[in-house]
């Protein structure tokens, strides 16, 4: 059998039915009703409660789902690297905001000449020699860059923890020639997958208080932010009642991972979002009781996550998941008598949804139990 260089080995399969259960292992698969559900819930959420969506593209990485959640009513797209950025700006993708900035001289040049390709571009930043030299580079490209300031606002990651300085930041922005104040970012995904729901609204509830306090001082300096952006999947529904963000971030809903399988998404409806991101490994050891061994390891699945892999499909009910090797899995069986047979299919939820698929070329697209497209995942690249 001829392989797809491009689609793999799968590729044979598509419209097959039953094709599902058939597939070459390991593989990424994507389960499109569920996506589809997804997308239209959160959607339907945000037109319901006044607030915009910009979800992240480094969950996905497909400039195809980029265009279904554009399709929905995103506004566009939050990319975690310049080259997704570019991959997405290519594509056409409108809204593209690039949330954590660039220093080298040579992204920045990149960064000048996307800026040139969409006028609705946006970039995050916290630092006043970084910003000069952004605007230095879009002086030079003949173009002008939107900036975002970056607000710390919990996670210790990027932005700055000081008012002061942010407003400072801000006003820089403003009086440059080659740049444009858009506004703020203030997101904190430390909190995003706690459980409960109450302690994650309490937990968010710090984050937006400092985020209004930046808002209130630009305000005052005459400085007020068109866009205030940040929030995820799971404070989507906090963040639409505190009135603060102009827009929400979320990225794992379209997929949900174990990181998430736990967490009570909204007060009046703890699990709105489908799972709809697998990987499906085979059984190839059965040789002794109590479990089986299946090809899908660490490089399968990453070690980021809350736990292993979740056995979804295919095998005994309580039964976990373990990662053994490299390429190896386990499937332990919580009754003895349980049993898989070598070549048997089994369907496992993610424990990181986007660390997973990074591991992958290609999303396996099904609809119930058949393989009806192959995607590529478009912005892997890390340059």
């Amino acid at each position: 059998m001829m392989i797809d260089p491009v689609l793999g080995p799968n590729a044979t399969f598509i419209g097959v039915p039953g094709s599902r259960e058939r597939l070459e292992t390991p593989a990424l698969l994507l389960d499109l009703d569920a996506l589809e559900h997804n997308i239209a819930d959160l959607a339907a959420h945000a037109a319901r409660n006044g607030y915009k969506l910009r979800p992240v593209a480094k969950i996905h990485k497909s400039v195809e789902i980029a265009r279904r959640q554009i399709a929905a009513g995103a506004i566009g797209q939050c990319c975690a690297t310049l080259a997704e950025a570019e991959v997405m700006v290519k594509a056409g993708i409108p809204g593209v905001f690039l949330f954590t900035s660039v220093a080298t001289p040579g992204k920045i040049a990149r960064l000048a000449r996307l800026a040139s390709q969409a006028d609705d571009f946006l970039l995050a930043v916290d630092d006043a020699g970084n910003v000069e030299a952004i605007g230095a580079a879009a002086r030079a490209a003949g173009t002008k860059v939107r900036l975002l300031v970056d607000l710390e606002v919990g996670a210790r990651r990027t932005g700055l923890s000081d008012a002061d300085a942010a407003v400072a930041l801000a006003g820089r922005i403003a009086r440059h020639d080659s740049l444009i104040y858009a506004g703020i970012q203030g997101y904190n995904g430390s909190l995003q997958a706690t459980p409960n729901f109450a302690e994650r609204r309490a937990l968010q509830a710090r984050c937006v208080e400092i985020v209004q306090g930046v808002v209130d001082r630009l305000r005052q300096a005459g400085l007020p932010p068109e866009i205030v952006t940040g929030g995820g999947t799971g404070s989507h529904a906090i963040d639409a009642t505190q009135g603060v963000f102009t827009e929400v971030q979320a990225g794992s809903y379209i997929f949900m991972d174990t990181n998430y399988a736990d967490t009570d998404m909204r007060a009046d409806e703890a699990r709105p979002f489908r799972p709809s991101l697998f990987v499906s490994t085979t059984v190839i050891g059965a040789a002794q009781a109590g479990f089986v061994v299946t090809d899908a390891g660490i490089k399968e699945f990453g070690r980021e996550g809350k736990g292993p892999p979740r056995p979804a499909r295919g095998a005994p009910e309580g039964a976990r998941y373990a990662l053994i090797g490299d390429d190896m899995g386990r499937i332990e069986f919580a009754n003895t008598n349980d049993r898989l047979p070598v070549g048997r299919a089994v369907e496992c939820l993610t424990p990181h949804c986007y660390a997973t698929l990074n591991l992958y070329s290609v999303y396996h697209c099904v609809r119930g139990d058949t393989l009806v497209d192959i995607w590529p995942i478009d912005a892997r690249a890390t340059w």
